[in-house]
């Protein structure tokens, strides 16, 4: 783990705990406000995953489609049969056993991250199931840039992405 992912979690868990303590004082309050005090703690555990339960092609991943989602980007979507255009990204979340859930527009998509193999473009990213029987072709309008690969090292030894297109090595080389 790198230096500045420690010091990440060091700050989610003063968050979360200080957030926890307080959310204990509030469950004596009847509001509709303490409901949204419990989500809030639900996507500080959701945040800490991003860094714990995940492996670095699905971080890598996680952090294209929040930099999708706060900086306007769209992504699209090719699962199966099943075709969904450049749209919004609404949510990015990590759950229990490395579950991603994302939501663009009004469809909800989720993968495991240990089932999926990785292949990795400019502008898209293809999870192929272990298995091969399914793949999700996921589609970014803003693309892969050198400042993000770079802060990935690892990803040129991680055993579950099997494709890395060349330009994108040689950022990650930074040659």
């Amino acid at each position: 783990m790198r230096e500045e992912d420690s010091i990440l979690l060091e700050c989610l868990e003063d968050v979360y705990h200080t957030f926890e303590k307080a959310l204990k004082k509030a469950q004596l309050v009847r509001s509709i406000h303490v409901q949204n005090f419990e989500r809030l703690l639900v996507e500080l555990r959701s945040e800490r995953r991003v860094f714990e339960d995940i492996s670095i092609p699905a971080r890598l991943i996680v952090e294209q489609l929040l930099e999708s989602q706060f900086k306007v980007g769209q992504v699209a979507l090719e699962a199966e049969r099943f075709k969904q255009g450049f749209t919004s990204v609404s949510l990015v979340k990590v759950e229990e056993f490395g579950i991603i859930c994302v939501k663009l527009g009004e469809l909800e998509i989720s993968w495991r991250d240990g089932n999926y193999s990785y292949y990795l473009y400019p502008d898209k990213v293809e999870l192929r199931a272990t298995d091969e029987k399914s793949s999700i072709k996921l589609f970014f309008s803003i693309s892969f840039n050198r400042q993000t690969l770079e802060r990935f090292p690892e990803i040129l030894i991680s055993p579950n992405v099997v494709y890395i297109h060349p330009q994108l090595e040689k950022w990650i080389r930074k040659v």
